[in-house]
């Protein structure tokens, strides 16, 4: 099972999420330090299905003789697998940081996929952490807990008020890759060359090839300078991936067969020459506005 293409753990580190996802994100910021945080995720019809079906037969499978767990979940398919859970998304308002609230949230459906639309409110962005890792969006996912934590990649905000005003943004530490050395022989062996490669890539691209994560800094206000490597207008990325691009560059996908990664981190580095992605490798990206 070695001969498995070492690539597919760039896309487990996305919390090991077997399908399709988007997410993005938006952090408004003030000259005052205030702003908003634009949320948006969404998952594939198909899996949201796939999860609705795996929770019916778990209820079924967990009903008691009166049926008493079949009936707490009776209707649940209606509500898109909890993608969109308003008590969970106000207790994420707290994660994010000291004054942050939840204000609304709404669903999100498109042709294929399904989700929502949150907006969040904080009074001071210096207080702000931000897990650039969308895993934590899954449903399921959200909440505390060792596991959790071990797997967020926090962004942090200074912002030193003035005419202009300066944000910081600090970018994730590097985290070390929790995987036994193998030697440079036996990673070579695992370069996509063996006879199943094209049809282990069909499968993946039908997986994981709408998947697309964003997340952009945008200030309330005009930009005097700054040291990001992709600005337009107010508007900073940070991070887009859309891997459907990644798919139609077999070239550079290939590069991803000799590379242990378990981070977004890692994998920003691997996709920064890939045409049509943004990452920015700047540790700290700079902003004055005013």
């Amino acid at each position: 099972m070695r001969k498995t293409l070492s690539f597919i753990t760039i896309f487990l580190l996305f919390l090991s999420l077997a399908g399709c996802f988007q997410a993005s994100t938006l952090v408004s910021v003030r000259p005052d330090g205030s702003g908003t945080i634009e949320e948006t995720f969404l998952m594939s019809k198909e899996l949201v299905e796939q999860m609705k079906t795996m929770e019916k037969q778990m209820a079924g499978a967990f009903a008691d003789g009166n049926n008493k767990q079949a009936k707490k979940n009776k209707g649940k398919d209606k509500e898109a697998f909890g993608i969109l859970n308003v008590e969970e998304l106000k207790k994420k308002a707290n994660e994010l940081g000291e004054g942050t609230t939840y204000v609304s949230s709404k669903r999100v459906t498109t042709d294929k996929f399904e989700g929502y639309k949150a907006i969040y409110a904080f009074k001071d962005i210096n207080k702000l952490k931000f897990n650039q890792n969308p895993g934590g969006n899954m449903p399921g996912s959200r909440g505390g807990g060792k596991e959790a934590d071990s797997k967020k990649e926090i962004i942090v905000f200074k912002l030193t008020k003035g005419n202009p005003s300066q944000l910081v943004v600090k970018m994730p530490k590097e985290k070390p890759v929790d995987k036994p050395e193998e030697s440079r022989e036996e990673v070579k062996q695992e370069k996509i060359d063996d006879p199943n490669s094209e049809m282990v890539m069909a499968q993946m691209k039908e997986m994981f090839g709408g998947m697309k994560i964003g997340l952009a800094v945008e200030v309330m206000g005009t930009i005097v300078q700054t040291n990001a490597t992709h600005r337009e207008g107010s508007m900073i990325t940070l991070m887009e991936m859309d891997f459907g691009k990644l798919f139609a560059q077999p070239e550079d996908l290939k590069k991803f067969s000799t590379v242990k990664s378990n981070t977004i981190e890692d994998a920003k580095k691997l996709m920064k020459d890939i045409p049509g992605i943004k990452v920015e490798l700047n540790k700290e990206v700079t902003i004055d506005f005013r």
